[in-house]
């Protein structure tokens, strides 16, 4: 086998979901019992539009799916994320601006402090303990989600994982999307490694 040959093939077998699925990061199973007593969502960063500021494609794939999980429950959604470089407004300011006009009904909290995924889980978890809040449901992509989940789970949280995204379907069929996954997951695991070494 030539090695372009050898290389079309990965780059074929990248494009497979069963492929990527196989490749996530593994997310904690959930304690039993839990009853989750807010949806909290983490920062996806910011975009520029012109001179305003706007969430980028994943932090409104997040949010609108804590919108969901809130409304289904009936529980106050906490959107969680700052301004990098002091520059704008903050991630969590946005949020809770789009949530007033998509789900008016839902009580919002921000928080506006976090860069990172670590400080949106010390952040939230503060927040959270003010409120007497121990188990929450943490909505997030699914490659970002075992990170997610393991950094509030270090603060003391007891955590429902959601992922806010799915795998194109079918599993077998080759897939622009599950190719455009792959960046994020070797981001994922390269971070997961330095958070083992730095927090975990």
């Amino acid at each position: 086998m030539t090695i372009t040959a050898l290389l079309l093939l990965c780059v074929m077998a990248a494009t497979l979901p069963l492929v990527v699925r196989w490749l996530l990061p593994p997310v904690p199973r959930p304690e039993r019992d839990l009853k989750p007593a807010a949806v909290v969502v983490p920062g996806a960063a910011r975009v520029r539009h012109g001179s305003a500021w706007r969430l980028s494609p994943a932090g409104r794939r997040r949010l609108w799916a804590g919108i969901e999980q809130a409304r289904a429950r009936g529980l106050p959604l906490l959107v969680s994320g700052g301004a990098r470089r002091g520059a704008g407004p903050a991630e969590a300011a946005l949020m809770g601006a789009r949530t007033a006009r998509q789900a008016p009904e839902l009580t919002v909290i921000e928080e506006g402090a976090s860069r990172t995924t670590w400080q949106n889980a010390v952040n939230c978890a503060a927040v959270l303990r003010r409120r007497g809040v121990t188990d929450v449901v943490v909505v997030t992509d699914r490659p970002h989600l075992t990170r997610a989940v393991l950094s509030f789970q270090r603060q003391g949280l007891r955590v429902e994982p959601v992922a806010a995204s799915r795998l194109p379907a079918p599993a077998w069929m080759p897939s622009t999307g599950a190719l455009i996954m792959l960046p994020e997951l070797w981001y994922e695991w390269v971070a997961l490694g330095w958070y083992e070494l730095r927090y975990f």
